[in-house]
């Protein structure tokens, strides 16, 4: 039985894909556009191209293909002036497909359903001090974020009622290996900025606030392949989050050691002389996002800080052009 994987092409779906191939598992590739070669030639691949709105698409892919489990990765991730689509398109694509799929999967038997929902849907929760856990009630403050807690209402009342396994997994900051520009990312992650430009010898003035728990791509690419292959789960919501917060210069150094030449040095407070966007009011600290409650129930364990940004570094040596 396969994996379907929407949203394949995306900065997510890529890691997705590589956990599942190094496990071997089929995988169902679903995008709205080609997904890049050498992910679309990877054995136990199959690629088909639609729009996660359609559907009759939908509804067909999952009549040729024996799928178990759904893992919904697409959406269109609004930052805060929410510039890059409508609030139609927003909702259409990121609440309105959840329904389709959850819908369309129930009639074509699947067994799971894994909601990759956002830390964006506690607001302002990570700074005010307290321990963002599970417990912590949802208050969005952005599109993105009430478009992401609609769509978890969707997931779990159709857990009730379809009788399908479903899980929500709610992702703090990402970066790491494969972030790329897609036109669906409203602000790309400060620490792929900051490798653009470290790749290209431009040089970078870096805030002294913005501190997140950034956590690696491929990390959470795990921990959602946990949560779609694992035969039953204790919960039905995790946090997926490094847990502890940490500036972009500590990349930023390892970046330096790796590009000769390349520079960065401290900017004004407010980053107004930073050519890095930061989606974050710089002046308030954040608090991370705990995952305890997945580490404890899987026994994983997030690679640190420092490690994944040795890990990201490597990798761009190897990838980037």
């Amino acid at each position: 039985m396969s994996i379907l994987i929407t949203g394949a092409a995306g900065f997510l779906g890529l890691n997705l894909i590589e956990v599942l191939n190094a496990q071997s598992q089929p995988v169902v590739a679903l995008n709205d556009r080609a997904l890049p070669t050498a992910f679309a030639v990877k054995p136990g691949v199959t690629v088909e191209l639609a729009d996660v709105r359609d559907r009759v698409a939908i509804a067909d892919i999952l009549s040729r293909h024996d799928i178990s489990c759904i893992i919904h990765a697409a959406a269109i991730t609004l930052g805060p002036k929410s510039a890059i689509a409508s609030a139609s398109d927003a909702f259409d694509v990121n609440t309105v497909s959840v329904a389709i799929l959850l819908e369309e999967g129930r009639k074509a038997g699947i067994r799971r359903f894994v909601y990759p929902s956002s830390s964006a849907v506690y607001g302002a929760a990570p700074f005010d001090g307290a321990a963002v856990t599970e417990e912590t009630n949802p208050m969005p403050t952005t599109l993105y974020g009430f478009t992401k807690l609609a769509s978890e209402r969707l997931v779990v009342e159709a857990g009730k009622s379809f009788g399908i396994s479903t899980v929500r997994a709610r992702i703090t900051a990402v970066f790491g290996p494969h972030e790329h520009e897609t036109g669906v990312r409203e602000t790309m992650s400060p620490p792929f900025q900051i490798a653009a430009k470290a790749v290209a010898g431009e040089d970078v003035l870096l805030p002294a606030g913005g501190a997140r728990d950034w956590t690696s791509s491929r990390d959470i690419a795990k921990a959602l392949v946990l949560l779609a292959t694992r035969e039953s789960l204790p919960s039905d919501l995790y946090n997926l989050s490094v847990g502890e917060t940490w500036h972009v210069n500590r990349l930023s150094a390892l970046l330096a050691k790796a590009y000769p030449g390349w520079r960065f040095a401290d900017g004004k407070a407010d980053g107004s002389d930073s050519a890095i966007a930061f989606n974050d009011d710089l002046s308030r600290r954040r608090h991370a996002v705990s995952a305890k409650r997945f580490e404890t129930d899987f026994g994983f364990r997030f690679m640190a800080p420092d490690e994944a940004c040795a890990d990201y570094v490597g990798w761009l040596q190897t990838n980037a052009s």
